[in-house]
């Protein structure tokens, strides 16, 4: 099992910068950064998130990260794929996984807030559709020279992408919301199973280890024979330090190919970030494989 643990949200580029070298470093696997383009004062946030968030644009993250590290897996996660049209999608991921050398694990969700949605053009009500068109259009144009497409949201004819990543670049789906604690609903559960290559769990849904098991299980059955990664989730701040060991044992227990460390607003700088995260490191390390 690969252990990844979360950027929190630095608006310094110093502090993102030293904080993904030490977090390489000090052993990880992959890290995971999530993102907003846009805000709007009309939105209900959902508690701990706020209209001036200091959110970074992922992709143009992506290409920072990938100059300030050297092996870390970058995880975009999750990218808000509907916000943008399916051949800029794959040109930007394309760049980032060529530019990284092939270390891009992307994460894509229809995203939760409405009015970003219909400020940069999109009808929120289509989002389900739109993401099942783009994940199949992002893989045909990472493969093919050029592609032609109908589809109810987006028509291409004869376009391609240049230069092409090389490779398939592994598409993991997010499931669940902050208002539903991180349960998906069965409908989007099954789009998981039939489109992804994994499944990136939402930190709230792994505080109910019950919960999140019979989810997991939910998903094997739906997918059947056709294999979809797991990445679980480990709360930093509201999981006891005696606790860590556990947590690791638990989701290697259930299969799970990452265990994501759900750090983001634990709080604290650089330093004091880094501080929590040696010590699970010390804790856990010895397991993670």
């Amino acid at each position: 099992m690969k252990v990844g643990v979360d950027l929190p949200y630095f608006r310094d580029p110093g502090e993102i910068r030293a904080y993904a070298s030490a977090v390489e470093e000090l052993g990880f696997d992959s890290l995971g950064y999530s993102e907003h383009v846009a805000a709007s004062r009309r939105t209900a946030f959902p508690p701990n998130f706020a209209f001036d968030d200091p959110w970074h644009e992922s992709t143009t993250l992506s290409a920072f990260l990938a100059a300030a590290t050297t092996r870390i897996e970058l995880n975009p996660s999750v990218l808000l794929v509907t916000l943008r049209h399916p051949v800029l999608a794959a040109k930007q991921t394309a760049e980032i996984d060529l530019l990284s050398g092939g270390r891009l694990r992307l994460a894509v969700a229809v995203g939760w807030n409405r009015e970003e949605q219909v400020a940069l053009g999109v009808d929120p009500t289509t989002r389900g559709e739109r993401i099942e068109e783009q994940v199949e259009l992002l893989r045909r144009l990472w493969d093919e020279k050029a592609v032609s497409y109908r589809g109810r949201h987006y028509q291409l004819d004869e376009i391609g992408i240049h230069p092409r990543p090389g490779r398939r670049i592994p598409i993991w789906l997010g499931a669940g919301s902050i208002f539903s604690r991180g349960v998906p609903e069965t409908k989007v559960l099954e789009r998981v199973a039939r489109l992804a290559d994994g499944f990136k769990m939402m930190a709230p849904l792994a505080l109910d280890r019950e919960r999140a098991a019979s989810i997991v299980s939910e998903l094997r059955a739906l997918a059947g024979d056709r294999p979809v990664g797991v990445e679980g989730r480990m709360v930093m701040q509201q999981t006891d330090p005696d606790d860590w060991p556990d947590a690791v044992a638990f989701w290697k227990s259930l299969g799970a190919d990452y265990l994501g460390v759900a750090n983001r607003i634990a709080g604290g700088g650089v330093e004091e970030q880094l501080e929590r995260l040696r010590a699970f490191v010390a804790a856990t390390r010895a397991d993670w494989a």
